[in-house]
This record gives C-alpha cells, structure tokens and sequence, in this order.
C-alpha cells in the first residue's frame, strides 16, 4: 500500500495498541502517586482500584486511542485510500453508541463534540474547542495515505478529519506533527534530527489552520522537550518533561513529551 512494507504498517498499530494498553491503569494519575504506589510498570498490567478512567479492565486492554485509530484503518481501506471525514465520524458515532467502554473512556473534545453533533449543531462549530490529545492519538494512519514530503496536503488532511471533534490550530498542529513522523517513519526514515525538523516545519504550516484558541507555542515546547532530553540524565529528564513541559490531557503537553520520550529511548 503506497508504496510501504505492511509490516511497517502493522508495526504502526500494533505500537499504537500497546502503548494505549500500557497507559491505560494510569492514566490521569500523577508521576508522584504512580511512583509512591505502583512503581516501574514493565509488563502489561490490568486497572487498580484507584485507576481513574479505565475501571475493572483486564491487562492489555485498549482504550479509545486504539478504537479510533482502527477507525481510522478502516475508514481508509473502505474508502480506498481516500480520507473520508464521514466515513470516520459514522464510525465513531457508531462506536460512542454501542461500545461499552466509549461512556468511561472517550475523551473530554471527542465526548463534547459528539453531543453537540447529536443535537444537531454544524460541524463547522462542534470541534472548536477541541484542544485536548485524542487528535493527535488517533491519526497516526493518515501517514500512510499522506507523504511527509507533501506537507502542505498532509496538513490540510489532518486539519479535514479534525474539523467535527478537534478544530482548534493547536490539536490540529500537534495532529499533523504526529501524522508527518509516521509517515516519514513509515517511509523508512530514521534520522532523529531529520523527525525533529519535520515536526517544527509541520507545526508551522499548520499553525494557521483551525480556531485561534491562546495557547503556548508548540514549535517552543518541542525545543524545550528536546532540550531536557539533551541535557539531562534519563531520571532528571522524565521528572523535567513532567514538570515543564506536561504529559497531561493537552496536546500543547503530550505531543512534546511523546516525542522527546521516544527520542530519549
């Protein structure tokens, strides 16, 4: 497909559903409590009692991350490579109505934004305070129907699909910068530095689309996400990114971090 080796592709979701199943018994719980009662998580484990979101779930379970990302597989296979923003959105309509998870771990943009489209407001309003990650979890498939070397188009197909649930400009930046590295990844790329041009080009360009909301600069949080990285030890690192730069529900925080943490791996 597109001129890329599958096994690079089931790579891409494969990591996507196993990052989710690993983050999914801590999410929403700070660096200092995972630290104080849990510890280093190095297997797959299932949600504790105190977990937040994700209650009663066995180890290795997905969340909507991985849900919306499979979406997101289908809906180009269905569509023939061709991103169909409908397409998508009837999944995910769907998927909201008759999962039973998608009530307990469906994000805050995605939940606000299905309730306004049920009620029958335009998709042109129903995104536009969508700020917060679940752009940016899911769209890691436009890589590869979209080439990193067309940013232009890349940017403008990022900003289409997160028009009904995250059209704001900093969703939609830190969506295509994940969108551009797998593509270029999928492409074969490998060079760190060449990933973090791409991500500070991309987020530029797309800078301009989507509502204006105030909000810190991206482009600066990468380079403050890279800085940390390059200047501290492993253990300071992690507490630095943390602290200064975020790994909250945001993606002014969690698209920095994600990627300074797998440069620092």
């Amino acid at each position: 497909m597109f001129g890329i080796d599958p096994k690079r592709i089931r790579g891409l979701i494969q990591g996507c559903a196993l990052g989710d199943a690993f983050g999914m018994p801590t999410e929403m719980l700070s660096q200092e409590f995972i630290r104080e009662n849990i510890g280093d998580i190095t297997e797959l484990k299932a949600s504790f009692d105190f977990s937040v979101i994700s209650k009663n779930r066995p180890a290795g379970s997905i969340t909507d991350d991985t849900m919306n990302t499979l979406m997101m597989m289908e809906m180009i296979k269905e569509s023939n490579g061709v991103v169909n923003v409908n397409l998508y959105l009837d999944k995910l309509m769907e998927w909201s109505v008759n999962s039973p998870i998608a009530e307990f771990v469906t994000g805050p943009s995605t939940h606000r934004a299905l309730e306004a489209i049920k009620s029958g407001v335009s998709l042109e309003e129903t995104g536009k305070m969508g700020t917060t990650n679940g752009a940016a979890m899911k769209i890691a498939p436009l890589g590869i129907v979209c080439d990193y070397q067309d940013l232009p188009t890349l940017v403008e197909t990022v900003a289409d699909i997160c028009k009904p649930t995250h059209n704001t400009s900093i969703a939609i930046q830190g969506a295509s910068v994940i969108a551009a590295i797998a593509s270029y990844i999928l492409r074969e790329g490998s060079d760190w530095e060449e990933i973090w041009q791409i991500a500070s080009k991309t987020a530029n360009l797309a800078s301009k689309y989507g509502n204006q909301l105030p909000t810190a600069s991206i482009e600066h949080r990468m380079k403050l996400a890279k800085e940390i990285v390059d200047t501290s030890p492993v253990e300071v690192a992690m507490q630095r990114l943390y602290l200064e730069v975020g790994t909250g529900l945001e993606t002014i925080e969690l698209v920095p971090s994600a990627l300074a943490i797998a440069y620092l791996s």
